[in-house]
């Protein structure tokens, strides 16, 4: 009797961190569509748990992602109309509609699709055994996953084109110089450490995190002025929040902020049917 396959994605939450692990280890983590079912199913979990405020999207075994996975490719080959592991369609798109962060920790490959839902995290951390590869030149491909926009955003026009255009990879620290990752922590203890960032910012308002995370998807399609009218328009209800009256609160009396569940009634649109 053949023993089951292992869930493709693993869910675990406590003290506010809702943990999603790619798990195909053997495989590098790479993308199939019983991946992207797992992972559009996990991460409408975390979006309605009332006690989640911070995702932390992270790989077992040897890597994050390898991109997608080779039988994958391989069926694509023949043509893209033909049945293959790559129905499921994730969209990385739902990642930012969340209104809670979401942290891509970063060890060993992050290559081609696992390149784009890292770029759709919030925040990105690498540990030092990391590196980052967008090997589409190489396979004849355009930049999937609205890399060319992500990376753009991220990295700059000019560093988002060489990646691209060169399909090299690029380790850890050069990443880091050009903002495709906030910091690079070492890899021995990384998973720890990731987790130790996690709960550290879950400690922080939810409402706040639903504001910026507004605030910062739409910045791209605004001027100075326009930025500094809507975030003045937002101030009275911020004010007027629990999340506000409570920090002001814990710093008269000293103490940690004790803020409220997040109210769940949002469905975050990470699938595309």
């Amino acid at each position: 009797m053949t023993a089951p396959e292992p869930d493709p994605v693993l869910y675990d939450a406590a003290d506010g961190v809702a943990v999603i692990t790619l798990n195909r280890p053997d495989r590098l983590n790479a993308s199939n569509a019983a991946m992207s079912a797992g992972l559009t199913a996990a991460f409408t979990r975390a979006g309605l748990d009332p006690d989640v405020r911070v995702i932390l999207l992270r790989g077992a075994g040897r890597g994050f992602c390898a991109g997608a996975d080779t039988e994958v490719l391989n069926a694509l080959s023949v043509g893209p109309d033909t049945p293959s592991n790559a129905s499921a369609g994730l969209r990385y798109d739902g990642f930012t509609n969340l209104p809670k962060p979401v942290i891509a920790a970063i060890h060993g490959p992050c290559a081609g699709i696992g390149l784009a839902m890292a770029c759709a995290a919030d925040i990105r951390i690498a540990a030092d055994s990391a590196f980052f590869l967008a090997p589409f030149a190489s396979l004849g491909l355009c930049a999937e996953g609205g890399l060319a926009w992500s990376l753009s955003r991220l990295m700059g026009q000019g560093n988002a084109t060489e990646m691209l255009l060169s399909a090299r990879r690029i380790g850890a620290q050069e990443a880091c110089a050009k903002g495709l990752v906030s910091r690079v922590l070492p890899a021995d203890g990384f998973a720890d450490a990731a987790l130790d960032y996690a709960r550290s910012i879950a400690a922080h308002a939810p409402s706040s995190f639903a504001h910026i995370k507004r605030q910062m998807a739409e910045v791209d399609a605004q001027d100075f002025e326009t930025a500094r009218a809507n975030a003045a328009a937002l101030v009275p209800a911020t004010l007027d929040h629990a999340d506000f009256k409570e920090a002001m609160a814990a710093r008269r009396d000293k103490r940690t902020p004790r803020f409220a569940p997040v109210i769940a009634d949002f469905a975050p649109p990470v699938s595309q049917g």
